[in-house]
């Protein structure tokens, strides 16, 4: 990433951070009912375990841990979130930190640390070069420590993906198909879009195929031992992934232990 572009992105997570504060506050839908439950569930916490959860955003998921008895440290590139975050319950109980996991030198301010648990809840989609964070993992947890990320889901909500509605009137009966057509999902790219509609400033979207994240987590040592792929299968929600698209999944969870 250029310090051009990395400025760029910093500057739009630090304008859209209050919106996103405002909208998201303890969770929305896509978090409270495909994301958040799934995370908990991977990292199995007890009490007292200490757990690093990169790019907290306002601390929502950082809040849910420390509920559970966990000791996080949260940590996220914008200064604007890390601010909000403070403002909010358990503040006191939660080490909240400015780090850009694109640069070692950043990732540095972390050595010293023994994580039992790592966890990335919906960012590295938006993080353009995520090898250096992905490679420093295992210099900060234990021994069969989880590793845990939810991102957009790369064969069906991220790059050239479209969500398509065929209707059609056949023998006095109409049709509602609903399906997702996708398009050179093994390129990865950069693009931009809304991650919560109106928000002031389009965000950079940074698609892969999921072998490339699953590669870089194999090289450096990590295993995977669990795959979630929620929809809202059954479940009402306002979201355009509820009815419609129930059987395509829009996230994927998965869960990493590392070995030494």
């Amino acid at each position: 990433m250029t310090a051009r572009r990395k400025d760029e992105v910093r500057d739009i997570w630090n304008t859209n951070a209050a919106y996103w504060d405002n909208r998201m506050g303890e969770g929305n839908d896509f978090h409270n009912v495909l994301i958040n439950p799934n995370q908990i569930d991977l990292l199995d916490i007890k009490k007292g375990d200490s757990i690093l959860d990169i790019a907290c955003g306002n601390g929502q998921f950082a809040r849910r841990m420390t509920r559970l008895g966990a000791r996080v440290t949260a940590i996220d590139f914008s200064d604007v979130f890390i601010n909000l975050a403070r403002s909010k319950p358990l503040a006191d109980k939660i080490d909240y930190r400015v780090i850009d996991v694109t640069r070692k030198t950043e990732l540095a301010k972390l050595r010293g640390n023994n994580f039992d648990s790592i966890v990335c809840t919906m960012a590295i989609m938006d993080i353009e070069n995520i090898e250096p964070m992905i490679s420093f993992l295992p210099e900060i947890l234990k021994n069969n420590g989880k590793f845990v990320f939810s991102i957009l889901h790369p064969c069906f909500n991220s790059g050239e993906a479209s969500q398509v509605n065929e209707h059609t009137d056949t023998g006095g009966r109409e049709h509602n198909i609903y399906y997702v057509k996708v398009s050179n999902y093994l390129i990865s790219q950069r693009t931009k879009g809304e991650g919560i509609r109106g928000q002031p400033k389009s965000q950079y979207y940074f698609h892969r195929p999921l072998s490339e994240i699953l590669n870089l987590c194999f090289e450096n040592g990590f295993y995977m031992d669990a795959m979630r792929e929620p929809s809202f299968k059954d479940i009402e929600t306002t979201s355009t992934w509820g009815n419609a698209f129930k059987n395509n999944p829009p996230a994927i969870i998965c869960g990493f232990k590392l070995i030494k």
